[in-house]
């Protein structure tokens, strides 16, 4: 089974547990909104939806020295929720582009890493691609971190029903394999849809920040989930 790629563009935010999601309707863009103005689209929220409270638990790999995290890359099996499967996170390609995330069917759960995932990855374990990580000296991949969360999703549309942004509300306790330490912590994610991107996007997501702000969010200290879990 081959897995399917996109670009993910988003921002974090720290919050506190009383914190609430505000109100984001209203928030947008106007036509040529962002770097350099030009001829872009117009991007309103008519209308929020909200999900039923969904419990994701994802479990990372990774080398013992943490060769895939301090690459910017995060590969995880994850179940729950409307994307479970395993999800590969790799730096963008150009500055400022977002970061892809290949999607790989779930499969059983005692399933290995699949090795459409391993070949991308290989150069960083320093294998040739389609094994399991081990042999001629390369690190082996193994679980890192088990990540729980409790995800409230919010979702911005436009007049015409389309998402123009996710603000995923996350409560998350994350439990280190190396020695079990528990960290446990509340965070937003502001996600831009399918299709909405470029200048307008990031435009976009500008006009969403003020109203987070002063819902009481913080951008956050932590580059991702999995760093924070780990305590890198």
């Amino acid at each position: 089974m081959t897995g399917t790629e996109q670009i993910e563009i988003e921002r974090k935010y720290d919050v506190d547990d009383e914190a609430a999601v505000p109100d984001l309707v209203g928030v947008g863009v106007g036509a040529g909104a962002g770097a350099g103005g030009g001829a872009g689209r117009a991007l309103e929220v008519a209308r929020v939806e909200l999900d039923p409270a969904a419990s994701l638990s994802a479990t990372y790999h990774d080398t013992p020295d943490h060769r895939l995290l301090g690459a910017r890359v995060t590969l995880r099996r994850r179940t729950g929720g409307h994307d479970a499967g395993w999800h590969l996170k790799l730096p963008p390609e150009v500055a400022g582009g977002g970061r892809r995330e290949v999607h790989h069917p779930l499969g059983a759960d005692d399933e290995p890493v699949p090795a459409e995932l391993l070949d991308r990855v290989a150069a960083l374990l320093g294998t040739g691609g389609g094994g399991d990580g081990v042999g001629d000296g390369a690190p082996a991949l193994r679980p890192v971190l088990l990540l729980e969360t409790r995800r409230t999703a919010h979702h911005l549309l436009d007049h015409e029903g389309r998402e123009l942004v996710e603000v995923a509300d996350d409560v998350v306790r994350a439990t280190r394999a190396a020695d079990g330490r528990v960290r446990a912590w509340r965070e937003w994610e502001a996600e831009l849809g399918r299709g909405v991107d470029g200048p307008e996007g990031d435009a976009l997501l500008d006009a969403v920040a003020p109203r987070l702000h002063a819902a009481g969010a913080r951008p956050s200290a932590h580059r991702s989930k999995l760093a924070l879990g780990l305590g890198d």
